[in-house]
């Protein structure tokens, strides 16, 4: 398969996985890097233009199930890894893998068109050479989804004199160092930023409309939180999730609504004797009345948000929550939701992004739950409005977003066979992984196709099947299926993220044709799968049903002994040992 030429756009984790396992496959990968170096975002860059993690950032999910399949996290970083060492341990994975050899940095992918000929796509770049094409047979987009700032309307915008800028080009607090500082956005980064800000700036107001579901990321114990849910667990929440919503979603709001007070407990000034009741119900008021972090997104639509400092910031005054904003009044005046002003010398929007599906001018969109069915190019015309007084690039999005029809999050059915998209998933698991884990998936599907079409699949019935995709109606029902779901959310709650996954089918999937054998071997509670590794290895049982969920179970069961083309990926020496590791190294009580 070294004649099959595949582009990779884009170099975070997502890009980075995707190059070595179709390069393990055999495929002639090479990827397209617009920045100077791998890790995408976690590598920081000064260039506004660039999306990068801050120098403050703190990885939100811990180094005991975040690492990729086949090559842990070092052991000597900390349980939450700095955005720094995440970007050496990304440029580390690269050099391992001897991928730095198939990467063409300070490349931009310009767009990607399908050829003349309908055989390939062209893939037009621009360098310090200048503007090229280049042909590819397939393309994976993995370019990432916080390319392109998302501003609310502010029609007044000229009458501020002060700073206004997106998060995407906020670098450092330096230059608010002194000046009164509003912050937009209730999200990672918006809490992130004011964080940094508090030190420098002479004040620091959150502006936010609705609340947002915080959760710490330690327990009381000083545990890892993500550490907690086990690959079984896990299993029968989706399960869950998926047979009866109505009563799973309710109850996962409340688990962490109730770790978010307990959190926000423990900074709560009140007299030494006071009960941990009383203590809670102090927390509880001033979470949803003082501060109005509640209520928030349910979980059934938006993750929480991961911070341990944020509430200890406003206990202190350090940031000032206030209401969502509503446009620019004056010079150096903002209009506020509940009519009020504040003044201040900048305003930051940390107001999210969205996809460049732009990127791919062939990409259908909608087609499902009343939507036309029509390009990329027609539908971004109708959803976003350029702003010319915003950054380059910047949008305002508008009503009624519009949706890529992808089977499972991935593949648009109609170039399934050329052209993979790990930029749109959302998922509920560490997305590093699950990226790593869809890249497995590609592999897999793309080099049983291409065995299947030169007659190299024998198959004997015993063996495992190749991981061939369903007939183009099979997979335009599911996209169909998901847009409708999708869309009735979003008529309940606009704050649905797109993409995000419902996690039953789509891991089920993504384990499927990556041939990890996992939900072979153990999966939730009502399945009895399980039994079997119970009695022939207890102790693996044991890390897997209760020990932390990591990707090094993905490369523990062979399932594809005899290498047939497609049948499942490779297994990986070190796993049992990386998996023991990973559990030994915490404190869980089995």
């Amino acid at each position: 398969m070294e004649n099959i030429n595949i582009a990779v756009v884009g170099l975070g984790p997502a890009g980075l996985t995707a190059l070595k396992t179709l390069r393990d496959e055999g495929f002639n990968a090479v990827a397209l890097e617009r920045r100077d170096k791998v890790g995408g975002l976690w590598s920081f860059s000064g260039n506004t233009a660039f999306t990068s993690a801050l120098d403050e950032t703190v990885c939100n999910v811990s180094r005991f199930i975040s690492g990729f399949s086949d090559y842990p996290i070092p052991k000597d970083y900390p349980p939450y890894p700095t955005s720094t060492q995440v970007a050496e341990y990304f440029h580390a994975y690269a050099s391992h893998f001897h991928l730095l050899d198939h990467i063409r940095f300070n490349t931009t992918v310009k767009r990607v068109t399908r050829n003349t000929s309908d055989n390939g796509w062209d893939v037009h770049i621009a360098n310090s050479d200048g503007d090229a094409v280049l042909s590819f047979d397939k393309v994976v987009l993995g370019h990432g989804c916080d390319s392109v700032p998302i501003w609310p309307p502010m029609p007044n915008r000229d009458r501020f004199k002060g700073v206004v800028i997106h998060s995407q080009a906020y670098k450092s607090p330096e230059p608010f160092r002194h000046k009164k500082v509003l912050v937009v956005g209730i999200g990672n980064t918006a809490c992130e930023v004011s964080l940094a800000l508090r030190k420098h700036a002479s004040k620091t107001y959150q502006s936010y409309r609705r609340g947002r579901i915080m959760v710490s990321r330690y327990l009381d114990n000083g545990i890892p939180t993500d550490t907690q849910f086990s690959w079984s667990t896990m299993r029968l929440k989706y399960f869950l999730d998926d047979k009866i919503p109505w009563l799973m979603t309710p109850l996962a709001d409340r688990m962490c609504i109730d770790k978010m007070i307990s959190d926000a407990a423990r900074y709560e000034p009140v007299p030494s004797g006071v009960s941990r009741n009383e203590r809670l119900k102090c927390a509880g008021r001033r979470v949803r009345e003082d501060w109005r972090l509640l209520p928030g997104p349910s979980l059934a639509h938006n993750h929480p948000a991961v911070q341990d400092d944020f509430i200890p910031a406003i206990h202190e005054g350090g940031i000032i929550p206030v209401r969502g904003f509503k446009d620019f009044a004056g010079d150096c005046q903002v209009l506020l939701e509940d009519d009020t002003i504040v003044e201040v010398d900048a305003v930051i929007f940390c107001t999210g992004y969205e996809l460049d599906f732009g990127i791919m001018p062939e990409l259908d969109m909608d087609g499902a739950a009343g939507l036309p069915l029509r390009g990329t190019k027609d539908a971004f015309q109708e959803e976003v409005v350029d702003r010319g007084n915003t950054s380059t690039g910047a949008r305002e999005r508008k009503q009624k977003p519009h949706l890529p029809r992808l089977f499972h999050m991935i593949f648009p059915p109609r170039w399934a066979s050329s052209v993979a998209v790990l930029s749109w998933m959302s998922p509920q698991e560490n997305v590093w992984c699950v990226c790593e884990l869809a890249s497995m998936a590609i592999a897999q599907i793309w080099t049983a196709e291409n065995a299947s079409s030169i007659g190299e699949q024998p198959r004997a019935e015993e063996y495992r099947p190749p991981a061939l995709l369903p007939s183009l109606d099979d997979m335009n029902a599911q996209v169909d299926a998901y847009h409708t779901w999708w869309r009735g959310e979003w008529e309940k709650d606009h704050s649905v993220r797109s993409g995000y996954v419902r996690g039953h089918a789509f891991y089920r999937f993504l384990h499927d044709a990556a041939g990890t054998g996992l939900y072979d071997h153990l999966d939730h509670v009502f399945t009895g799968r399980g039994w079997g590794l119970w009695w022939n290895d207890r102790e693996l049982w044991t890390w897997l049903a209760k020990g932390p969920m990591n990707s090094y179970s993905w490369r523990l069961f062979e399932t594809n002994a005899e290498n047939r083309p497609g049948c499942g990926r490779k297994t990986w020496a070190g796993a049992r040992k990386a998996l023991r590791e990973a559990v030994c190294s915490i404190s869980i009580k089995f």
